[in-house]
């Protein structure tokens, strides 16, 4: 059969790898009205991407994280067999049975769904300000011999973008959504930072929502 692509790779390896700077901020969420109000303790990580790197980047990130909050961590790239989707999208019942055997009460997905990108122009040299600020502009042979040569030096274009990204966590019992939230993340040349900026940002949104952390 066909190999399941459940997450665009390239697209996930470009986010972890290219931008110049990283931010990330949660855009909309949602909550069950009958979640647990103990929360949960236990939680299942699943970076849905075949990029491996970008996969384990990101689960040992969530693990590194949630463990400081003292929620315990299954990786899934510790728990599925390298060839498990090879055939195609698993039975709902292999899926949960994997699942349940890991002894965990919540299962938190990660999936890029969607890019933006937007160039702009970034100029070369001190910005128009001829009044109040004469220096070189005070007379030609000055402001000659400052722009001669590099008149043809106006800058570049640059290409800024943002991801958005979909956490989910569900009720590992009977797999139910309990959250759901949208992220907007800016690009990094970093992927430790960019990784770890994003999952504290969604550790964060849990804890307040009293999902994880409550004994």
């Amino acid at each position: 059969m066909k190999k399941l692509n459940i997450f665009p790779a390239i697209a996930f390896t470009s986010l972890l790898l290219l931008g110049c700077s990283s931010s990330t901020e949660i855009t909309a969420s949602w909550k069950a009205p009958e979640a647990d109000p103990a929360g949960y303790q236990d939680l299942f990580i699943a970076a849905l991407t075949e990029d491996l790197s970008a996969r384990q980047n990101l689960e040992e990130e969530f693990t590194s994280m949630l463990n400081s909050s003292n929620v315990n961590t299954v990786e899934s790239i510790k728990t599925f067999r390298p060839d498990f989707l090879d055939e195609g999208a698993p039975e709902r019942e292999d899926l949960l049975k994997i699942i349940q055997e890991t002894d965990v009460d919540g299962i938190l997905t990660v999936t890029f769904i969607d890019t933006k990108e937007e160039k702009r122009y970034v100029p070369a040299g001190p910005t128009y300000a001829p009044i109040g600020r004469f220096g070189y502009y005070g007379d030609f042979h000055g402001y000659f011999n400052n722009w001669y040569g590099n008149s043809w030096n106006t800058g570049y274009y640059t290409t800024d973008k943002e991801y958005f990204i979909e956490t989910n966590l569900y009720d590992a019992n009977d797999l139910k959504l309990v959250w759901s939230g949208q992220s907007r993340t800016y690009d990094s040349s970093d992927l430790n930072v960019l990784a770890m900026e994003y999952v504290d940002a969604i550790k964060e949104e849990l804890l307040k929502e009293g999902l994880i952390g409550q004994q």
